[in-house]
């Protein structure tokens, strides 16, 4: 059955997602509600950091590879990468030595601890708003761990009148969440253009629990979760429940 869904995902990130639900024949609708942007002023640091020789940088964003590849010349040293995604990605930048860790930061940190001794140092290129402390939690192995904020992900200030005026309308049918800050974000821009209401009539799809606690301020139609916190497991989940 045919719905017409939205995808919340910064501007370049949206592709995938995007194709993926229209060979599934759903119409699709593209708000982003972050925009991405380089911290330039870092590159003397991030340079530095890469030539003291880390035994790896992590990576979990497309956007953190894209920071590391555009601050940095250094293109052979190990990086570990959060899915598949992430890591052909940093290959397709340049990157001759780059692992995927299995998609999640849980899958990320047992790769690690199978890896890596005690006092290993690494690299972590991220952007400002991180779901939790990589550092601190490596360094609860015995681990160091340096962080550098190589982007910004900046909040929409509101959403577009067109997708207010279907919202208000009822002509969306769901809405797809890879983050529990993108769900407040659009929660703070559905009451700032008052259709707090709107979200009664959407079924939600969130990448992970996680992303699915943080809307449960609001009421929604009905709320979904992906059995893995992977994009393909969450449109595995808009095909079972659309198929049906």
């Amino acid at each position: 059955m045919s719905k017409t869904i939205l995808v919340t995902r910064s501007k370049g990130d949206e592709h995938e997602l995007t194709e993926a639900l229209q060979q599934l024949g759903h119409f699709v609708i593209h708000e982003p509600l972050t925009e991405i942007f380089l911290n330039h002023t870092i590159r003397a640091e991030v340079e530095q950091a890469m030539r003291e020789e880390p035994d790896a940088v992590l990576i979990t964003s497309k956007h953190a590879a894209q920071a590391l590849a555009l601050l940095s010349d250094i293109r052979d040293t190990c990086i570990l990468a959060v899915g598949t995604a992430t890591m052909e990605h940093a290959m397709s930048l340049g990157f001759s030595r780059v692992y995927d860790t299995g998609g999640t930061l849980e899958s990320m940190l047992e790769y690690i601890q199978g890896g890596y001794d005690d006092g290993a140092r690494f690299l972590y290129v991220s952007g400002e708003h991180i779901r939790s402390d990589l550092p601190e939690i490596l360094g609860s192995f015995g681990m160091s761990c340096q962080r550098i904020i190589a982007y910004h992900a900046l909040a929409a200030e509101s959403l577009s009148d067109t997708l207010i005026a279907q919202l208000k309308r009822g002509q969306i049918d769901a809405v797809t969440f890879f983050s529990p800050r993108n769900v407040a974000i659009f929660l703070d821009l559905l009451k700032r253009a008052g259709c707090t209401p709107a979200s009664a009539a959407l079924d939600l799809f969130a990448l992970s629990e996680e992303v699915a606690n943080a809307a449960q301020d609001a009421t929604w139609r009905h709320i979904f979760i992906a059995r893995k916190p992977t994009l393909a497991s969450l449109v595995d989940s808009v095909d079972n429940i659309y198929a049906q």
